[in-house]
Formats: structure tokens, sequence, C-alpha cells
């Protein structure tokens, strides 16, 4: 079912409350772990240290966004915005990337240049909805709004 245009998609709440809890925890049993191993603890702290602020930031009203427009997708993220025109992408998809099923798409070739450094991308978030549901929504509206097909 296609809505109105445009329409902004933000991370899911409860999946990014559980990312930033369990990075939370982990940071606190890395500082717990300085007096037994510090390396193992300093990487710990350090790494998941990031994981939680990247986490909070998403809370912060438009800092993470997929918005949906007649001319193609904006995607912010952390604050760093990337336009994708409809007639660029061939198709969205999904993958299981880790442990996590995420939408991915290809670039179509012949509207690429030599600074795209991949024919490949993948959201970074399913902005609340499955994998399968998000890459359903984008590719009814492709197909709304860039008929031909691409090759």
């Amino acid at each position: 079912m296609m809505h109105k245009l445009p329409i902004t998609f933000y991370p899911g709440k409860i999946k990014n409350t559980l990312l930033m809890l369990v990075s939370l925890i982990l940071f606190i049993l890395g500082i717990r772990l300085l007096h037994q191993n510090i390396w193992i603890a300093v990487l710990n702290i350090f790494f998941f240290g990031i994981c939680f602020i990247v986490y909070v930031i998403n809370f912060i009203p438009n800092a993470t966004y997929l918005k949906l427009e007649e001319s193609g997708i904006t995607m912010k993220t952390l604050f760093k915005t990337t336009f994708i025109p409809w007639k660029a992408v061939q198709n969205f998809d999904t993958k299981n990337i880790f442990l996590f099923k995420m939408v991915t798409f290809n670039l179509n070739e012949n509207l690429t240049d030599s600074k795209t450094r991949s024919k490949q991308g993948a959201f970074p978030d399913t902005y609340g909805m499955s994998a399968k549901r998000l890459s359903d929504l984008l590719n009814e509206y492709k197909h709304a709004f860039d008929p031909e097909p691409n090759n």
C-alpha cells in the first residue's frame, strides 16, 4: 500500500534501545575487567563505548532517517545525508549480514561513475520494519516512480 510522499522512517526504537543497553552492559563489563586484562578491557571499553554513543545519537531527532520522495531516497545516518535517485537503483533485496537481515540494493552500472566505490549498498537499519517489508516497500515505490527496467 503506497502512501503520499514524502514519507520518513526512523530507526526502530525497541531494537535501538536493546542494542544501546547491550553496549552499555558490555562497556561496564570492560571497566570491571581493567584489573584482570587491561588490553581486552580497553578494547571492550573503546568498542562498546562507541557503539553506545552511536545508538544514543540515533535517538536525536533527524540524526538518522530514511525519506522516500518521488525523485528518490534520502538516507541520513549519524548526520551524514546520502541521496539515491530511483533510476540509479536496479532493485532492493534482503541479505543476511552477520547476525542481521538487512536491505541491500544494486546500483545501475550505466548510471554510476568512477567515483562510485561499489555497485551495491545496504541500509544501516530496517526503520522499525522487517527487512522483507522494507525491501518490498522500496521496490514498490521504485517501480511507481521509475517504471523503466534498469539493465
